[in-house]
């Protein structure tokens, strides 16, 4: 009986049933697409197409979108608007037919992209909604900014030391609007390179450098491509590389730590302040001799040899033979154990010598122009000067020379 019944529910009349279950069908898509729902979207990226090519908008990124974004309130079919995120979306303005500096913005659907496959915007967003949105057009300009080159941060790799980096100056050629370019030249372009970034085996597989034919205790550390990248300040930090054909150029030179000796004997003396002439002066208070001072031909020597340290082979070649110890004379009463110094004699000189044998053998600087060359000078002089202000005499590695000059009755002893 049951078994009967359910035959004649599914088949007495079974042509009106699947037309009235079609039906229904129809009726249920048709009324789900029928409801409509709003939903606020924001942070949705702006993108200009179709440029003149003689304006640029301000805050208009390398990719062609702004770095302003906008929120968008979208409103249309249901079961798109509840599954839409903002990164579904992108508003994409077309510029070609805009004649005036300022551009009153009304976003439509047709602005709309989606970047989700799955979702169809044009079919399915009935209305787009948006706070007032203007774009200010700007002249296009091309400028050189020079990028302000820092000193490095960090720390060399153990057994080397920083020394100096060149070139000293770049410059980036930027395409941007008026606005963005004089902001760039204000807030300034700066590259700073991390030391700690350059491994010891970095340094170990390149050449001393050479000058006239001799190798010295340097290597120069050319800066690869991954390192030369720098932050344009209205660009949302976006790195960039530097376009200077000069870049490929950029190099640090670190000095290879070495104990450099010295073949002795050095020169020695005392310094008598003319104030203290009465009664402190050679006569009154000679340099006494004894088993570690001597006098040959008439110039007081140390009888010892020495290291340098933290220096480079060129700069001990061209001061050595100008080397001396002095001595400050001063009453017992007032400094039990005197001050002494090593001084360089005719430092000047010296470092012009030292300065023009490393021009002459720098393969870099010898396309510079004057104010180029100027600026290399300038850096080598400094190189020079920072190692006489390091000068420092050691008896051996790691054991710093330590003199004991005293005044004893008519005399000064080096002890």
């Amino acid at each position: 009986m049951t078994e009967s019944r359910l035959y004649r529910f599914f088949f007495d009349h079974w042509q009106r049933k699947v037309v009235a279950l079609f039906s229904a069908v129809i009726l249920w898509l048709f009324v789900n697409h029928s409801i409509t729902d709003t939903k606020t979207l924001p942070n949705i990226p702006i993108k200009i197409i179709n440029l003149p090519a003689d304006k640029t908008v301000v805050g208009l990124l390398p990719n062609g979108t702004l770095s302003k974004r906008i929120t968008l309130t979208l409103s249309g079919t249901k079961d798109v608007i509840q599954d839409i995120e903002p990164s579904d979306v992108e508003v994409v303005l077309d510029a070609s037919s805009v004649d005036t500096n300022e551009w009153i913005v009304d976003i439509t659907k047709k602005n709309l992209v989606s970047l989700n496959p799955d979702i169809n915007l044009a079919s399915h967003i009935t209305q787009v909604e948006h706070p007032d949105f203007v774009i200010h057009f700007s002249r296009l300009i091309t400028a050189r900014v020079p990028i302000h080159i820092l000193p490095p941060i960090g720390e060399a790799p153990y057994g080397y030391e920083y020394m100096d980096i060149w070139p000293t100056r770049l410059f980036q050629t930027i395409t941007g609007s008026e606005e963005e370019i004089a902001e760039i030249q204000a807030k300034k372009i700066q590259l700073e390179i991390d030391l700690s970034l350059i491994s010891k085996a970095d340094l170990e597989g390149l050449k001393n450098n050479v000058v006239s034919g001799v190798e010295i205790n340097e290597v120069s550390f050319y800066i690869p491509p991954k390192l030369r990248k720098i932050f344009i300040p209205y660009r949302e930090g976006l790195e960039e590389d530097i376009n200077d054909p000069e870049a490929k150029n950029l190099h640090i030179t670190f000095l290879i730590k070495q104990w450099l000796p010295i073949a002795g004997p050095l020169p020695i003396r005392v310094f008598y302040p003319l104030n203290l002439a009465e009664t402190l002066n050679p006569d009154s208070h000679p340099l006494a001799l004894n088993e570690k001072i001597a006098k040959i031909k008439g110039i007081n020597v140390i009888k010892q040899s020495f290291y340098l340290y933290g220096v480079n082979k060129l700069f001990l070649d061209v001061v050595k033979d100008s080397l001396e110890i002095a001595i400050i004379a001063a009453p017992r009463e007032e400094r039990e154990v005197l001050e002494w110094g090593l001084n360089i004699v005719d430092a000047h000189e010296l470092e012009n010598t030292f300065v023009a044998l490393l021009l002459a053998n720098d393969q870099p600087v010898k396309n510079l122009g004057g104010g180029g060359l100027r600026r290399r000078e300038l850096l080598l002089r400094q190189r020079f000067r920072n190692f006489m202000h390091n000068l420092a005499l050691y008896l051996r590695p790691e054991h710093k020379l330590v003199l004991d000059a005293v005044v004893e009755k008519d005399s000064i002893i080096v002890k």
